[in-house]
Order: structure tokens, then C-alpha cells, then sequence
């Protein structure tokens, strides 16, 4: 099983690939759109889960994930503390902490 976290920006995204145990397989940041973020997480099975913030104009995001068979989790911002009240904040650690909390169940969603 994997588990996919994305810190949504307006021109990038930063797109984490983490596996069941919690082992980071890929953090990298891309351009927005097709391509770039297929090149990531192309190549993952159907219905593989992937969590990204819920904020406005991240609808392209969702159906992106929705046509190539994954399964898209919106996050609620403000009531994701974990990343919030994290001292190392920055988009890669961002979308890992979301794949993991994907992983662990713990995802406040919108």
C-alpha cells in the first residue's frame, strides 16, 4: 500500500510518496498539471490514497486524482495542527507529514 501527500501551491506543488511503513519513496516539487505530477505517482495502483489541503482553486487537483483511478482526500487547513504547530515547516516536509498522516489515519478532512 501507498499513501500520496501533495502541498498544493499556485504555480507547484510539492508531492510525497510515502509506503506502508512509513518509508518516504519520493518528495519531489513539480509544475503544476498532468505531467509532472503523473511522473511522481504515475506509476502507483488504483485507488491509491492522496491527501492535499482544501483551498480554493485546488479543484483541477482533485480531478486530476479522480481520472487516473486515485483516491483524493481534502484536508482542513486549519484543523491540521500537526503541520501548523510543526517547527520545520516547509513544502517537503509538509507533504510527507501529510502522507504520513494519510497512513495513520489521521487526517482531519474538509
Amino acid at each position: 500500500m501507498f499513501y500520496v501527500g501533495i502541498d498544493v501551491h499556485r504555480k507547484r506543488s510539492q508531492v510525497a510518496v510515502i509506503d506502508q511503513d512509513g518509508q518516504v519513496l519520493a518528495n519531489r516539487n513539480v509544475p503544476n498539471g498532468v505531467e509532472p505530477i503523473l511522473k511522481v505517482i504515475g506509476g502507483l495502483p488504483p485507488g491509491t490514497p492522496a491527501a492535499s489541503g482544501a483551498a480554493y482553486g485546488t479543484s483541477w487537483l482533485v480531478e486530476l486524482l479522480e481520472d487516473y483511478g486515485f483516491a483524493p482526500h481534502l484536508v482542513h487547513p486549519s484543523r491540521c495542527k500537526v503541520i501548523a504547530s510543526a517547527r520545520l515547516k516547509n513544502d517537503k516536509a509538509g507533504a510527507a507529514i501529510l502522507g504520513q498522516l494519510l497512513r495513520a489515519d489521521l487526517l482531519p478532512e474538509a
